[in-house]
């Protein structure tokens, strides 16, 4: 199974540096299930991220990286990304990392 972390709704367009959503393939990126949306706001950009042991994917981003300079993260399952919505008790996103003082 492939992850893909992409800007936009769908998985073939996008606006810029906006709606940050993740997808599943089960083929080797063919076709791509799920469409969970991490950050819909403009500005996100550079996706990062790992799946933990136990199953847990952790995906960080910056936002607004010349002037907010935020770096986020958001926490979600396999699960939340075909349900495209953020439904396991730990899964939540825009989770503050880091801010310059």
């Amino acid at each position: 199974r492939l992850l893909l972390v992409k800007h936009g709704v769908s998985i073939d367009s996008h606006k810029g540096r906006s709606q940050l959503t993740a997808w599943l393939s089960d083929d080797d990126g063919q076709t791509w299930r799920g469409g969970l949306m991490l950050d819909e706001r403009t500005g996100v950009s550079y996706p990062d991220g790992f799946q933990a042991p136990d199953g847990t994917i952790y995906i960080s981003w910056d936002r607004n990286r010349a002037t907010d300079g935020e770096i986020l993260m958001a926490r979600f399952t396999e699960d939340d990304i075909l349900a495209k919505t953020f439904q396991g008790p730990k899964s939540k996103t825009k989770m503050l990392i880091s801010r310059p003082q």
